[in-house]
């Protein structure tokens, strides 16, 4: 099974990823980065970025983002993720 891409988008708030399981990727600042269990990943407010499985592998991860925090995709309406609720 082929990885799917990313979605590039940012969110207002900074953002911090815990990989649990599995490996991903993350697009940020101009770098391909790698994330497997134990790693974290810290996204600050307004930053692009994307995250994807490039595996068959599940990925788990704990998302941390302040209540009320609000995703933007590129040209789209800011949006609260399903997380944050």
């Amino acid at each position: 099974m082929e990885a799917a891409p990313g979605t590039p988008h940012s969110v207002d708030r900074e953002e911090i990823f815990v990989a649990l399981t599995g490996e991903a990727r993350v697009e940020i600042g101009g770098q391909d980065l790698g994330l497997a269990p134990g790693d974290a990943l810290i996204v600050p407010a307004g930053e692009s970025f994307s995250l994807y499985n490039p595996g068959a592998a599940p990925f788990t991860a704990l998302a941390v983002l302040p209540v009320g925090g609000r995703a933007l995709l590129p040209g789209g309406e800011p949006f609260s993720p399903p997380w944050v609720l």
